[in-house]
């Protein structure tokens, strides 16, 4: 069985590297403003992780498992993307500073023998400390953090800011792996 991710994410891929995966990248093209933010977090991000793998599936051989994922913040029940700019990144840490959020990822493979999609979520909370907005300038321009959800990479530099979380560190990271592994293993009877 061969593996693609549909996902440009470096965090993804090199997650799956080290659990020994080995994998194509297909970058899926879809419209992700398809999938309406009113969802719960939880269902709005399987749907964009199930939009990228069915995509990205169909265009592939069989014998092909492609992986999708979405990974989003929440915070006082709104949905936190990637940042646009300094001010955006700016204000989502801000609004961590002493205070916690949860980290919601989708996963969804899809076969491409017969299409068979399946999906699930992770939820994961990040508790942060009190940060300056000295400390949260710095962190924006060292590391340009707009290609991350929340604008931070707990695995960087951010991680000093995290003084706990529960559940997945993975999934905050971009991709629940074990989480994945079980999905691969039940409904793929596929072990890495």
């Amino acid at each position: 069985m061969n593996f693609v991710l549909a996902s440009k994410s470096p965090r993804r891929s090199a997650l799956l590297k080290e659990i020994g995966l080995e994998f194509d990248v297909v970058v899926s093209s879809v419209d992700e403003s398809s999938i309406p933010k009113d969802l719960p977090p939880h269902i709005y991000v399987q749907e964009l992780a199930m939009l990228k793998s069915t995509h990205v599936a169909s265009s592939l051989p069989k014998g092909t498992l492609v992986i999708g994922a979405d990974t989003v913040v929440v915070s006082e029940d709104e949905i936190i993307g990637k940042p646009k700019d300094f001010d955006d990144a700016f204000r989502m840490l801000s609004s961590f500073s002493g205070s916690s959020h949860k980290v919601v990822s989708g996963i969804s493979v899809t076969c491409t023998d017969d299409l068979k999609t399946v999906s699930d979520f992770c939820e994961t909370k990040v508790c942060f400390s009190e940060m300056t907005d000295e400390e949260i300038t710095n962190y924006i321009n060292k590391f340009s953090p707009y290609d991350k959800a929340g604008a931070y990479g707990i695995q960087e530099y951010a991680g000093v800011f995290v003084e706990k979380i529960d559940g997945d560190f993975y999934n905050v990271v971009g991709l629940p792996i074990s989480k994945l592994y079980q999905l691969l293993k039940k409904e793929f009877d596929v072990i890495v």
